[in-house]
């Protein structure tokens, strides 16, 4: 839930497709599923433990990007469903919506793009700089609602 995460991730997932090597992406991890069926306190405690520790995942995962760029798509696609999971209790929901809703636009912008194609990594360089600030916005807010309530 850091400003500093979400930024990391921006960057992973710009390096990651600017560059062009090989690997595999592991790991998954998503939010008490229950969670939408609590009431807002316990929502609250449920999205205190579980949202640090899903950031924490969706970022370890999109590094390993890295070195599999053609995996990109689906990592995205993978964290964004997760991410939609969550159940936020009432007081961030708008600011977890905004983060979620910056994610979808990331995950799309990078569907578009054909990894094949060397001028496609310039397109998508200014892109992701135009979607940075929302990222990094949404995710300031989301981080600062957890030190004030976590």
């Amino acid at each position: 839930m850091r400003r500093h995460a979400t930024t990391l991730t921006l960057a992973a997932v710009a390096a990651a497709l600017l560059s062009g090597c090989t690997a595999e992406v592991a790991g998954s991890a998503s939010p008490d599923a229950e969670a939408a069926v609590l009431p807002d306190e316990e929502r609250q405690e449920v999205f205190c433990t579980d949202v640090p520790a899903l950031l924490q995942d969706i970022t370890a995962q999109l590094e390993d990007v890295r070195t599999d760029p053609a995996s990109a798509t689906a990592t995205l696609d993978d964290a964004v469903t997760r991410m939609e999971e969550v159940q936020p209790p009432d007081d961030v929901a708008d600011e977890w919506d905004r983060l979620v809703a910056a994610w979808q636009d990331l995950r799309d912008l990078v569907a578009q793009v054909d990894p094949t194609d060397p001028g496609a990594n310039q397109e998508l360089a200014t892109d992701l700089l135009e979607l940075q600030p929302e990222l990094v916005d949404a995710g300031t807010a989301i981080d600062e609602w957890g030190q004030a309530n976590c």
